[in-house]
Order: structure tokens, then sequence, then C-alpha cells
């Protein structure tokens, strides 16, 4: 297993940048590389599934997303899920208050295939690319969080 992690502080008040973060409609808007969904089944809740596709280095990877935990924990919220696919991973979203901000943490552990590592270079290369991929979607969230005017984003 290949792990990421990563942080972010966003100006913005916590129920704002998790609403916004949680709907996987608007996933495609800030995650890098990451399309719309299709075949939505739930509003991001616990159980919600989704088919999407993930484009890393010119190839569309189709993944199937399911997620498992999407809760508020004390003044926070966590939010869990499982990636099935061309990539394996388990991906975890932690929103606690900070100031008058969110800092928002993430964590990710994925498996590569074998056929996909073949094609793709090796595993360090992957983790960079993985890695900076998850540095620019953090960055779109905090820009589209703390730009945006409206209490709904």
């Amino acid at each position: 297993m290949v792990t990421v992690e990563k942080s972010i502080l966003i100006e913005r008040p916590i129920d704002e940048v998790y609403q916004y973060a949680a709907d996987p409609t608007r996933w495609y808007q800030w995650y890098a590389g990451l399309s719309e969904p299709r075949n939505l089944k739930g509003q991001g809740e616990t159980g919600t599934t989704m088919d999407l596709d993930f484009n890393i280095l010119g190839m569309q990877l189709p993944v199937i997303v399911a997620v498992t935990e999407n809760s508020q924990n004390g003044n926070g919220y966590t939010w869990k899920g499982m990636v099935k696919g061309s990539i394996d991973s388990l991906q975890n979203w932690t929103y606690t208050p900070e100031g008058n901000g969110t800092r928002v943490d993430y964590f990710e552990e994925y498996e590569v295939p074998h056929s996909l590592l073949m094609k793709m270079a090796d595993k360090l290369i992957i983790k960079k690319l993985m890695s900076n991929a998850m540095d620019q979607s953090l960055k779109n969230l905090k820009d589209v969080c703390e730009s945006s005017k409206t209490t709904a984003l």
C-alpha cells in the first residue's frame, strides 16, 4: 500500500466547507482529474455509490466510489470512502474548526495493480503524481470556498 497525507486551512466556516466538499455532485469542480459522477445512488450520505473516471497521465481510469462514513463528530466532520477499480484506495477526510476557518486533513491508502504499474512507470512516480493531484485538489477546494460570496457556495 502507498499512502498520501495532506492538510490545508480554509478561511471559511466548517459547515460551509464540509457541505460543499462532501457533495459528490460537486467533486469534479475541485478534485483534480475527477469526472462528474454517473449512476449516483444517494446524496453523499453513508451508503452512497457512484461511478467516476480519474484522469492521470492522459489515461482515463474508471472507478466506483462507495461512501463508508459521513458523520459529524463533536464540532467536526468525517468522510470516508472506498474506491474500487483501476486504483483501489481508502480515503479519509476530516474537517475540524480552526479559528474562523476549517482545517481539512486528507489521508489515503491505495494499491496500484501490477498491470497499471507497468503502464505508468514505477511506484515512486505514481506516488508523486497522486500527491501532486491531491495538492492541486486541496488548493482548488480552498480557492472555491474562500472566493465564494454566498453562504451556499
